[in-house]
């Protein structure tokens, strides 16, 4: 049977998930949300309990189908968290008046929650996170704390894929995840952490040959895109900050479309 993985790019407190996902959640093998459920930008600001309450409706999709429906984490949703995280790397936009009630919403349904996601589609691995991992950043976490050999490092291998998710669990794996790339800091790093970095700390067009880049298409969101695009595409990651969903499908020839291309007869 051919894979359907219908991807929601980040919600912001947005409501276009709703009627992709009700339409498709039964003919889909995995619905896959990049992250950043709250802080929406300014221009789009509203009442903190409705996109509150948009968090909620999240999270009770994620239990109603739990092997189906796979909550990634973005820098958003880390800074309620993790306090180590929040003085570490910032929050921008960060809704200080509601931290607490956040930091006990994230604290209390941790479980649901993961930073990476990992799905073979023809063939071919597909790693779905927040904001894309690149080979700075992993070499970074080989270094201080899986030291690997570096052939043993692959981000299309499901170890690698767990032992990143591990990095939520502890004071050291908070602070390699909350590594900000120059794009975003005057005392930044190469490259950002998986929710750090910028499609301009990847590297482009072309994949490096190291820790399976080449091998591997990465799907993520986090670097936002100017009115009227609808996602960044090379051969080996597509970034899709679109306020729109896409879909994955084997039956198809592109390796990742928007839902109006996608429903075009």
């Amino acid at each position: 049977m051919l894979k359907k993985i219908l991807v929601v790019p980040d919600v912001h407190g947005r409501i276009f998930w709703k009627e992709p996902v009700a339409r498709y959640i039964d003919s889909v093998d995995k619905v896959v949300f990049l992250g950043d459920y709250l802080d929406p930008y300014h221009e789009e600001d509203g009442m903190a309990d409705d996109i509150f309450e948009n968090l909620l409706e999240i999270v009770e999709l994620k239990r109603k189908n739990m092997g189906k429906v796979v909550l990634l984490k973005g820098n958003h949703d880390q800074h309620y968290y993790s306090e180590l995280f929040r003085d570490l790397a910032g929050g921008t936009r960060m809704d200080k008046l509601n931290w607490g009630k956040y930091h006990a919403f994230f604290c209390e349904n941790e479980s649901l929650f993961q930073l990476a996601c990992l799905e073979d589609v023809k063939g071919r691995p597909f790693v779905f996170s927040h904001a894309g991992m690149t080979v700075y950043w992993l070499h970074k976490v080989n270094t201080n704390l899986w030291h690997l050999p570096d052939n043993k490092v692959s981000i299309g291998d499901p170890e690698i894929i767990d032992r990143i998710n591990l990095l939520d669990k502890d004071e050291a794996g908070q602070t390699l995840l909350s590594v900000v790339g120059s794009r975003r800091s005057w005392f930044g790093e190469k490259t950002g952490s998986i929710l750090w970095t910028d499609i301009q700390e990847h590297s482009l067009p072309d994949a490096p040959k190291v820790y399976g880049m080449d091998e591997a298409f990465q799907v993520f969101g986090h670097s936002r895109l100017r009115e009227g695009f609808d996602k960044v595409e090379y051969g080996h990651l597509a970034m899709i900050d679109s306020r729109q969903c896409f879909m994955v499908d084997e039956g198809i020839e592109e390796r990742i479309v928007r839902m109006e291309e996608y429903e075009k007869p």
